[in-house]
């Protein structure tokens, strides 16, 4: 959601050097799918304003399978861009030059609406520690919902983004042969060590509740992403695979990631959503291996702008639906129609504005800084 998927330079400075075998790929499926997954959690939002305007639309839970692909998606990139010769510190300063400002101005903004406006939100209250924690990307339990949610309420995704990134990090540190091995251990062992560490506590104490965000089993879907990174740079099997079957790969993954969750209700989510995710992505990666995608500027762009959306669109969603009620346009079913288009469509061009004036601005002003 975040990711430069421009893979002719490595993410950290500019070379691939110490890559196992040198990529001068543009992903441009990948960055399509990012775009489609991105306006898919965007569709899963606007569920709760439906129902916020009276109305429930009963789909299932499988939209929000779009933050496994982004999860899948970044195990993949950090193991691609990521040669023998990256350091530590210089993987982390780019990660966060890359997501703190963004990230850092739309929880600004939610904050002075705490402040100044508070009547117009929703599931915000003014709680310090807690925008502290959210700044810092910490989990922390949000005082309206009950949740491990930052403040601004999708931006939990970014707290295990962030927590992935400082273990990778440390893994640099390791032969590039040993990496995986590593990290497969280290993050097959994280929900055992939960348990483990959260014997005794009470069931809703806050040590508890953190302890079990960060050994979550979700954070596998990132080994999915490098596995998958391994088998990109190592092998062509993505490339033979992709002309014939590739699309094949891309459907079963698409349908799995909208229905499994529901009809196995009782699996863990790295497989009913983890699982189907990786298939979704694999079969995307091997269509660029066997170069069948083209490239076209509005779905490029709403790729660019993944990350814009990501964190822009609960504002536009809210304030859209705020602006229905008023104009008392929620009374039909055509007016509740018309808001979801108006409401999606606005969040697209929001994003795309936010990409362009604030996004790429601040890509280009720390890469300059690098440099």
């Amino acid at each position: 959601m975040e990711l430069s998927l421009d893979l002719s330079k490595n993410t950290d400075d500019g070379s691939a050097k110490g890559t196992p075998s040198p990529l001068h790929r543009d992903l441009i499926g990948i960055q399509y799918l990012r775009g489609v997954e991105a306006t898919i959690v965007v569709l899963f939002h606007l569920l709760p304003q439906l129902e916020h305007l009276g109305y429930t639309l009963e789909i299932g839970s499988g939209l929000s399978g779009g933050v496994d692909v982004f999860f899948v998606i970044s195990g993949l990139i950090m193991w691609v861009t990521t040669g023998s010769s990256v350091s530590p510190m210089k993987f982390w300063r780019h990660r966060l030059a890359r997501i703190v400002p963004l990230y850092w101005i739309a929880t600004t903004m939610m904050v002075l609406v705490m402040v100044f406006a508070p009547s117009l939100l929703q599931t915000a209250q003014f709680d310090l520690e807690h925008i502290l924690a959210s700044y810092a990307f910490i989990a922390w339990v949000h005082p309206t919902t009950g949740l491990m949610d930052p403040v601004v309420l999708p931006g939990w995704t970014l707290n295990y983004e962030m927590f992935f990134y400082f273990v990778f990090g440390l893994l640099l540190l390791l032969r590039r042969d040993r990496r995986l091995v590593v990290a497969i251990i280290f993050f097959g062992a994280l929900p055992a060590a939960g348990e483990f560490l959260t014997q005794g506590m009470a069931d809703k104490s806050f040590g508890r509740a953190q302890i079990a965000f960060y050994t979550s089993p979700i954070t596998l879907e990132f080994v999915f992403g490098m596995l998958l990174g391994e088998l990109y740079t190592r092998t062509g099997i993505l490339g033979m695979i992709g002309r014939q079957y590739g699309w094949v790969i891309m459907l079963i993954g698409f349908g799995g990631l909208l229905f499994m969750a529901d009809a196995l209700p009782g699996m863990p989510q790295y497989i009913t959503r983890g699982t189907p995710a990786l298939l979704l992505v694999a079969g995307t990666l091997s269509q660029d291996c066997a170069g069948v995608v083209r490239k076209y500027w509005l779905p490029l762009l709403a790729g660019n702008a993944s990350y814009s959306l990501y964190l822009m669109h609960p504002f536009v969603l809210s304030a859209t639906s705020q602006v229905w009620r008023k104009l008392m346009l929620d009374t039909s079913i055509v007016g509740l129609w018309m808001f979801a288009i108006v409401s999606v469509g606005s969040c697209l061009i929001v994003a795309a504005i936010s990409f362009q004036l604030l996004e790429a601005p601040l890509i280009a002003y720390f890469r300059r800084r690098r440099r």
